[in-house]
Parts: C-alpha cells; structure tokens; sequence
C-alpha cells in the first residue's frame, strides 16, 4: 500500500519543520541547554504539525547520540528508530478523543507514568485532542501534571484551546501553531514534487496552496491526489479533477462590469457561467476573496501579503480596478455578496440571488453616481479636475454644448424648528436603533446652515463616530428627510464642552422618564426593582 506523502516526508528532524520557527527556537534552545518542561501544551488549527513537533521533541529527549549543545535527534539510534517506526515502548500516544473517561486517563497515564521507562531516558505522553477529555478525567490528570515523576513528560495537543481547563494549561508550556505562510508552502510543495521526481505546472501548485489556507497537511494530501493523476507533466486542466477550477478572470469581468453599472454585461455573464456548468457557489467565494484583496489593497498596498497570491496579470488587473471604485460601495458589494452566497444554497433558480445581487449594486452605482473617487480625495482636487463637455458636428466643425449649472436651492429651515421636533426624531430613531436614539438624546443640534447641513457637536470621540458610521448616519439622515422633507446632511462637530442646554434637556428628561426607563431595561434584558 502507497504511502501519502504527508506521512511519507513528515519532518524528522526540526529543520524539516515547516514554519512555526517561533516554537522551533524554544524547545531546540531548551534541549540544549537541558532546560526541558515536564508539560507541554500545542494548540492550533488542524494539520499544522502539532503531533510531529510532539514526537519529534520525544525523539529528541531520548536520542542516545545527542550531546550537550545540540537539539536535533541523530535519526540513526535505536531510540529514534523505535520513535520514528511508532514501536517504542516509552513513548506512549493516546487519542483523547476516544478515551475521554476518568478510567482511561487513571489506567493508560496515571497509572503507567509511575513505572519508569523500559530503556531510555524519559517516559513521553501525547495526548492528542486533549480537549475531548471529560471534567473528571482532566482533574484527575491535574494532580500527575501538578506533581509529575521525575521520567515523566506529556504533551498535549488541542485544535479547540478554549475547552482545556485553566487550571491544567496554567500548569504547561503553552506553544500556538500558526498557519503557513503561502510562500512557504509553495517551496514545501515544489520541494516533494522534485523528490518524486514529477513535473506540475505553477499554476496547480498555487491552486493547491489557495485551496489548503496555511494547513500543510492539506496541501501535501491535495498534491497526492493531483500527482496520482499521471506519470507525465500534470496541467491546470487535469488538475480540475481533484481542484475545482477558478475563475478568477471572469471574476474581475463581473467587478468591472458592476463599477460601469452594466447591469446587461453582467446578467449576461452569470447565465453564460450557468451554461458552462460552473458551480455559482465556488464562483461567489472567488468573487468575495477578489473584493476583500481590493479591499486590502486599497487600505494600504502592503496588507495585500495576506491574501492569496494569483499570477501576476491577474494581480495587475486587480491593481488597476482597485483606482476605479471607492471604499464605500466596495464594503457594500462585500456585505451583498456574502448574503448571496447563502441564498444560492437554497434558490430555486440558481442564478437568481446574483442577479439580484447585480441589479442592486448597479441600481446604487447609477443613482449614486460612482466615479471611483476614494475616500482620500478632497474638494480642492475634484475642483482642479477637468470635465469634457459634450460636442455635436455642425458641418465640419464641432460645437461645445454648454450645460445650464444646477443652482442649488437654500433650505428654509431654522434650527428652532428642528429643535422642535427633534423628540419626534429621537422616537423615530428609537425604531431602528435603540443605541443610536439614546446617544443622540443628550446631543442637541447646534446649527442649521442654509445648504441643508445640520451641525450637532460632541465632546466625546466615541459618540461622534457612532454617529459618522455609515449605517447610522444613513438612518439618521432618512429620518430627518421623513419629518422635514428636505435632504437634510449630518455634521458632527468635536467641542471641549456641550452648549448649555441643561433646561432643555432636562424637560426633555422629566417628558419621558418612564419611557427612556423603559428603553434601558429593553435594551439590556433588565427590571425594575422598586
């Protein structure tokens, strides 16, 4: 029977070791120096190395040719030879999960860790998805690791860090596995293919690493199965058996689409992706992980290094999209299409939740005006831009038609009026969002400007950015045009301190005390007690 390769080139000595240096420079300058724990405690995602690192700190310890200085197991002792080959008699490995009792911990490792070891230096627990272990099996196991023999060490190893008892991770050295970089694992990847001798295209390999997500023991299984497909040079097509395949190109199609608010275009290429029988499923997670890389990029070029990598017209593609859509309507496009992404599972049309999706986005992009502009752009700058104004042909000569300028009506609204009705606001609010209704309670508008600004001041930073959330500031400003009927614009202001508006407010207050009572005890599940 054929071997899989994460078991066939699983490290056996810590230079072998993929990522995690973090871990490898402790324990190896702990063997050094002689300065071993009795406890260890390795957590972290599956498929990361947790149960090679345990064995091969096991090897290590009662490797017969390791001298003073030196970390790493010689490989070639009787000691190491009985651990690699799962034979040793001191290294004893228990899956927890299949003996969670308080009998099994009491028989297999209380019971067993007393007796010394048969021939070597020290006696090796691992126990492996600790976390299964019962209540009364850890606290049974916590007197042995308060009060270890002194032959004895156990290392546990847990992907849920979270159900091991405080008490029994107080009483170990704690190591988190992190997931390996994709840089990382691509050398790790090109490097077996080398060792067995076969060719694969790049292409496979970086959709081996997209795929497995920093699990290494994923990525070699996947390699496994694509390297079975032929004794010859292996494609990006052949691999589509094994991998589903990306459509990454036809992603970015989609994205521009959207950004020009073709609706058209983009209806059309869904159901063309229908008719080729691409699963809408994975196209949407390709979709959502492009948008998140845009995301980041726009952000700051630099946070593109966590995302996953794609070939380099691909990414320049991407680089140049990323100028010609804004923060906003990015983040919204995301918040859609991961709604989307639900809904497919159950459609009777399949399409039909990213049809939807599309004529939304391109809906909002059209009545909102997208340019692009990012976040950064300032007045100054869109005033020094040159717009074309549009021409028709008379004869041979071209004739610039001049557009009438939009003169912006003044807003007949006075700050009194708004003050006035700003408890009916308050209570229209209190429908949407209760929290928004109460930090605007004790905030009253300082100023109504004829240009439909409405200025209200805060001595708080918090309360300001609640306020400047796009979600509230767009359910406050719809509640505004609702009562006043004009297209009211929120400004908030930072002060040292409020205006005076003690008497106001307390009106206000004494007006509707049992109701903001009631507001208090509905937001936070409470009663009153008199």
């Amino acid at each position: 029977m054929a071997i899989t390769l994460y078991r066939k080139y699983r490290p056996q000595t810590f230079k072998e070791v993929v990522g995690q240096n973090h871990i490898k420079t402790t324990i190896q300058n702990e063997l050094e120096t002689n300065k071993v724990a009795h406890a260890y405690l390795f957590s972290g995602p599956r498929g990361l190395g947790k149960t090679t690192m345990a064995r091969l700190l096991a090897k290590a310890i009662n490797c017969l040719n390791r001298k003073d200085g030196q970390s790493e197991p010689c490989n070639t002792c009787n000691s190491c030879l009985e651990i690699k080959d799962s034979r040793s008699l001191d290294v004893v490995e228990i899956d927890a999960a299949s003996h969670t009792g308080v009998d099994n911990v009491r028989e297999n490792i209380i019971a067993n860790s007393r007796f010394t070891p048969t021939s070597r230096k020290f006696k090796v627990f691992i126990i492996d998805e600790v976390h299964m272990l019962s209540i009364s099996a850890f606290n049974a196991l916590l007197k042995t690791l308060e009060e270890p023999p002194s032959h004895a060490m156990f290392i546990l190893a847990t992907t849920e860090i979270h159900k091991v008892p405080q008490t029994i991770i107080s009483r170990c050295q704690r190591f988190d596995f992190r997931k390996v970089s994709n840089k990382d694992l691509l050398q790790r990847l090109s490097h077996i293919v080398e060792q067995e001798n076969k060719k694969v295209d790049d292409i496979v390999l970086e959709n081996i690493v997209r795929h497995a997500e920093g699990c290494i023991r994923d990525a070699e299984s996947l390699l496994g199965q694509i390297l079975s497909l032929s004794d010859k040079k292996i494609t990006a097509e052949q691999s589509e058996l094994v991998i589903p395949a990306s459509h990454f190109d036809l992603v970015l199609q989609l994205i521009e689409h959207l950004i020009k608010s073709n609706a058209s275009e983009s209806i059309t290429l869904i159901n063309r992706l229908v008719q080729e029988g691409v699963d809408l499923q994975r196209f949407t997670d390709d979709l959502i992980e492009v948008l998140r890389k845009i995301l980041l990029i726009k952000i700051g070029s630099q946070l593109n290094e966590f995302t996953s990598g794609l070939n380099k017209d691909l990414e320049e593609k991407i680089s140049t999209i990323s100028k010609n859509i804004n923060l906003s309507d990015l983040t919204e496009m995301i918040d859609i299409f991961i709604k989307v992404k639900q809904e497919l599972k159950s459609a009777e049309i399949n399409q039909l939740p990213l049809e939807i999706a599309v004529i939304k986005i391109c809906s909002k992009n059209r009545e909102g005006g997208n340019t692009g502009t990012d976040f950064t752009t300032t007045s100054s700058t869109r005033d020094n831009q040159k717009i074309s104004k549009p021409t028709v042909k008379e004869g041979d000569a071209e004739v610039k038609i001049e557009k009438p300028k939009k003169q912006l009506s003044k807003i007949k609204l006075t700050l009194e009026q708004v003050k006035d009705k700003w408890e009916e606001v308050l209570l229209c609010i209190k429908k949407h969002n209760y929290s928004l209704a109460s930090t605007l309670r004790s905030h009253q508008p300082t100023a109504m400007k004829t240009d439909g600004t409405l200025e209200i001041c805060f001595k708080y930073k918090f309360h300001q950015q609640r306020i400047n959330d796009l979600k509230n500031r767009q359910t406050l400003e719809k509640v505004l045009q609702d009562i006043f009927g004009y297209p009211l614009k929120v400004q908030t202001i930072m002060v040292k301190e409020l205006p005076d508006n003690k008497t106001e407010i307390q009106t206000l207050a004494e007006h509707n005390s049992d109701q903001a009572v009631n507001d208090i005890l509905k937001n936070f599940g409470g009663q009153l007690v008199k």
